[in-house]
């Protein structure tokens, strides 16, 4: 068709699509359906460029990235301990319950925001539920990271072993409240009597629900 030319659509009552072309004056008629016309549209879209992830970290639940190079990763951390540090005290083997990490990271490479909730036990879904981080240094699922420098990411793979590292950064009371638990216990206290538990015990006594689900850990931001 040349720019003279005319393509005009016409949506009939039962759903028939009429579609009129006048070139050089002529005038045809044809009749086709919604499907045609969208797989039709689809195909004569061009694509502003192609996002390539790279090898993704293991346990990755969720990615998503742009054209200029920006990534978020979610990842889901089913280790049952890890060593964490509180002040000056560090718990070897502490127990845990399920955690999920989110990385944004810019087309650097610089690790520009980590979310950190609790998810539940069992096969993950969007409607998963989460609870409240029972910890310091959360608030909602934004973690805060003070000083502490984030290495530089060069290729996603390289998150696979963050979760140890950031759990693994000095913690104290920021953003710890004592209903942030069942128990209501001062944050020390509540790590000496956790110490020895195990993660299930998190799930029968220790977690509150925060009324959002594994979904909104993702797509919030």
């Amino acid at each position: 068709m040349s720019n003279d030319d005319i393509l005009t659509l016409h949506i009939k009552n039962d759903c028939r699509i009429q579609v009129e072309t006048e070139e050089d004056g002529v005038k045809l008629v044809k009749y086709t359906d919604a499907d045609s016309i969208l797989k039709c549209l689809k195909l004569s879209v061009k694509l502003s460029g192609w996002i390539e992830s790279g090898i993704l970290p293991q346990n990755c639940i969720s990615y998503s990235g742009d054209a200029s190079g920006n990534h978020f990763v979610a990842i889901v951390f089913d280790a049952k301990k890890a060593d964490i540090m509180f002040e000056k005290t560090e718990y070897i083997n502490f127990p845990l319950p399920r955690l999920v990490f989110g990385f944004n990271i810019d087309a650097a490479g610089n690790i520009e925001e980590i979310r950190l909730g609790v998810t539940e036990e069992g096969r993950l879904t969007p409607k998963s539920k989460m609870f409240v981080y029972p910890f310091s240094n959360v608030s909602d699922f934004k973690l805060c990271t003070g000083s502490n420098s984030l290495p530089q990411i060069t290729s996603l793979h390289q998150l696979n072993g963050l979760p140890y590292f950031i759990l693994k950064m000095p913690n104290n009371y920021d953003y710890y409240k004592e209903e942030r638990t069942k128990l209501n216990m001062d944050y020390r206290s509540l790590l000496e009597h956790l110490k020895d538990k195990d993660s299930k015990y998190y799930y029968d006594n220790v977690l509150i629900e925060m009324g959002k689900t594994l979904n909104d850990f993702i797509t919030e931001g």
